[in-house]
């Protein structure tokens, strides 16, 4: 029995030995700034270019827009220039050959059904049509089911709950690949029909079984159809619609944000005193001795494997403190330590709260209370205890500007905004989420600059096991911004719901799965911290485009154009034999990541 418990004991010994030397060694290290710690974020842009239209977008004033609207939101990230009608309003026709493209975003075909001879006339002279929803099964869509590449129907509806790639198409998925919706015994999702495809028909994402296919092309005349199969409002499809219409031409560029981020939200913070019961099952050490020898040394492993550059953020003291006076937290050790080792390795510290309560009024934002939080006893409480922060952080960190917030459980009120903001006036982007929840009145964000120049950089994913929604929404975004933004915290491993009890070496073994995963399918993505990041989503944002095909090449003219720019390119056939003003790196058979340099760039293509 001595024996056992000894074998036991030298590993644990050896972990606090460890750490207790890495702390040593870097207590007190003062943090060394490089020239690029601070992001310019001021950059001069050139003046915007204003293309012709390329797209007809058709949705039905009948049956709502909330679908249309997501994938409006897919064309305008892509900066595809369109033109938006009602089926409704039967003169559409009368104007498509003004177009090269035209979406349907609607189910119901019987309305057009008088006009659907001109558009497959339209289709066979070079036109293109995308059907982003799975249409009813009546006369008018069975009419012309063909020219769609449909040679018959099986039965009706049916459901799914996932997709099965066909043919690799997408990044980060190869042929057999398979990803749920939300989970693989979840409920099936009835939005599919079932429907034989021709033999000549290019087939590339079926149902997760393999069995009823769910987007494919076919060529009809000079032209083409691409249809997806089935119908859901999430943003985790926004890259499935992206890769659906960059599907319809020979060849289909659009600006990306090309970024991976990785935020520490709660560090540095105060560490939690006593025993963690997994910490203490799986160690038999306390949190803080946790931190410094098992859960950090993990971190910055992760950081020489994959080039991760971690973003701090900041909590000043545990308390539910929500009205002045605010005391400043005296013990520092760990802030200093952690905070400078974390800065020395290319990181970047940001703020998370003076505390832990999110940035809500009483008496005005009542409704946005959430859990255990307090509300805050007024704006005015809210700006100082941001102010405190502020001082907090700049003594310690003297030569390091924070410029990224991420609001506390990712709740924010617009009052809280603004007093964050006039606090903290260095603070020019919010790392809020892009997935809503059902549980809390979180603070969405989308990948733009607002109106005042605050930048959103939204964070996708978080924890350390991903679940089916979060890993087929980067699937999608690796395709749509080709971006990865995620979170964790260092109390991941105390958190029952966050998958505390199956222990710290499983949690960290699945998300090293995870990090696999993403960095084998983009193994060109920009490491950034957070600033990097806001300044790669402005670059991204203020990109306008004109796209131009002249005979074998493909011109592209920029505006809103700084010194580069990143963009996804699908070539459906030809050989590239040359570019100007941009260089390539080819990530599948089909797509690119192009590299511009210029204001006007070109790609060409072989005969």
């Amino acid at each position: 029995m001595k024996t056992s418990r000894l074998k036991v004991l030298i590993p644990i010994f050896a972990l606090v030995l460890c750490g207790a030397v890495v702390l040593f060694e870097r207590y007190g290290v003062k943090y060394n700034p490089s020239k690029s710690t601070t992001i310019d974020l001021n950059k001069v842009y050139t003046e915007d270019v204003n293309p012709e239209k390329e797209c007809m977008f058709l949705f039905s004033e009948t049956e709502g827009d909330e679908y249309g609207q997501e994938v409006e939101t897919v064309l305008e990230g892509m900066k595809i220039p369109f033109a938006k009608y009602s089926v409704e309003d039967t003169t559409f026709v009368e104007e498509l050959n003004q177009y090269q493209t035209l979406v349907f975003a609607f189910q119901d075909w019987t309305s057009i059904d008088e006009d659907l001879p001109d558009i497959m006339e339209w289709v066979h002279a070079g036109g293109s049509i995308l059907v982003t929803e799975t249409p009813y099964l009546n006369e008018a869509f069975q009419g012309v089911s063909k020219e769609l590449g449909i040679e018959g129907f099986r039965g009706s509806y049916v459901g799914i709950s996932g997709v099965r790639f066909d043919r690799e198409c997408m990044i980060g998925a190869k042929a057999g690949d398979v990803f749920y919706f939300d989970g693989e015994d979840a409920e099936k999702i009835e939005v599919t029909l079932d429907v034989e495809l021709s033999e000549s028909t290019q087939r590339y994402i079926s149902s997760e079984n393999g069995e009823y296919p769910l987007l494919w092309k076919n060529e009809s005349g000079n032209g083409s159809v691409v249809m997806m199969n089935y119908s859901t409002i999430a943003r985790a499809q926004r890259g499935f619609f992206a890769t659906a219409y960059s599907l319809l031409k020979d060849a289909c560029i659009y600006p990306i944000i090309n970024g991976s981020a990785f935020y520490l939200d709660d560090f540095p913070s105060p560490v939690p005193g006593g025993d963690g019961a997994y910490i203490e099952r799986d160690y038999g050490i306390d949190i803080a001795a946790f931190y410094s020898t098992v859960w950090w040394p993990t971190v910055l492993e992760w950081e020489k494997k994959y080039g991760i550059k971690h973003t701090g953020m900041i909590i000043e003291v545990y308390s539910d403190t929500v009205e002045a006076p605010f005391e400043r937290n005296k013990l520092t050790t760990q802030f200093v330590t952690y905070g400078n080792m974390l800065l020395n390795s290319g990181g970047e510290l940001g703020f998370h709260g003076y505390n832990h309560m999110p940035l809500c009024v009483k008496g005005t934002d009542d409704d946005m209370q959430f859990g255990d939080y307090k509300l805050w006893a007024s704006a005015q409480d809210i700006q100082q205890a941001c102010s405190e922060l502020s001082q907090f952080a700049e003594n310690l960190f003297p030569q390091s500007v924070m410029q990224v917030y991420v609001p506390p459980s990712n709740i924010m009120a617009q009052d809280g905004k603004e007093a964050l903001l006039q606090a903290c006036p260095e603070i020019r982007i919010l790392a809020s989420i892009y997935l809503p929840s059902e549980d809390a009145p979180e603070y969405l964000q989308e990948f733009e600059v607002e109106a005042n120049g605050i930048i959103d950089t939204p964070r996708i994913t978080s924890g350390s096991t991903i679940d089916d929604y979060q890993k087929i929404t980067e699937l999608g975004e690796l395709n749509f911004h080709y971006v990865q933004s995620h979170f964790m915290h260092p109390d991941d491993a105390l958190d029952v719901d966050r998958g505390a009890e199956l222990g710290w070496k499983t949690l960290s073994g699945e998300f090293e799965k995870y990090l696999d995963w993403v960095y084998s399918s983009a193994p060109n993505i920009r490491n950034l911290t957070g600033s990097g990041m806001g300044l790669a989503v402005q670059q991204y944002d203020y990109i306008s485009m004109e796209r131009r095909m002249d005979g074998n090449t493909l011109n592209v003219k920029l505006g809103g154009f700084s010194d580069e720019a990143y963009f996804m390119l699908r070539n459906n056939g030809k050989e590239i034999v040359g570019t100007k003003g941009c260089t390539l790196e080819q990530i599948n058979a089909e797509q690119y990541i192009v590299h511009a340099t210029a204001s006007e760039l070109c790609v060409i293509f072989g005969e």
